[in-house]
């Protein structure tokens, strides 16, 4: 069960937009390790596709069906 408990943050750095989909790539302090690509995080109650990492840096792949269904069509860069 979600208990709502926000165990980090993150800002949105850069955003990859292609014609039906995109990536967020977003700097937060959660540490992930490279076994973690390809898995699903929740971020903003939506879960999104781990898709690359480096140091303090996230990607997350973004489908044209999630930008379509959630509110992260309207990001923005360093919100």
């Amino acid at each position: 069960m979600f208990t709502g408990i926000i165990k980090n943050t993150g800002v949105v750095k850069k955003i990859y937009r292609n014609k039906n989909d995109c990536s967020l790539e977003i700097l937060s302090r959660i540490k992930f390790s490279k076994n973690e690509i390809g898995s699903s995080i929740s971020c903003s109650g939506v879960c999104l596709t781990l898709d690359k990492l480096s140091k303090k840096k996230i990607r997350f792949y973004l489908s044209k069906e999630t930008l379509n269904k959630t509110n992260f069509k309207f990001s923005k860069i360093d919100r």
